[in-house]
């Protein structure tokens, strides 16, 4: 899967990537928190069948750095 495939997927299920490219810091975004951190640990688990601590997704610091967790 490439990343922008990657991205497109994570934009259906988490609106406030909307507008996101992977160079995009994850600070910048509204709304960026605790509730971002859980709707996107929802969108690994569903979608890429992927468990990733909170932790993990809190040391990413742009939308490309949550795009290379996923394989």
């Amino acid at each position: 899967m490439t990343p922008s495939e990657k991205l497109a997927l994570l934009k259906q299920d988490v609106e406030l990537f909307a507008t996101a490219t992977p160079e995009t810091p994850l600070a910048s975004l509204p709304d960026w928190g605790s509730l971002a951190i859980l709707l996107i640990i929802l969108h690994l688990e569903e979608k890429h069948r992927l468990a990733v601590a909170g932790s993990r997704l809190r040391a990413c610091r742009t939308v490309g750095d949550l795009l290379d967790l996923i394989p």
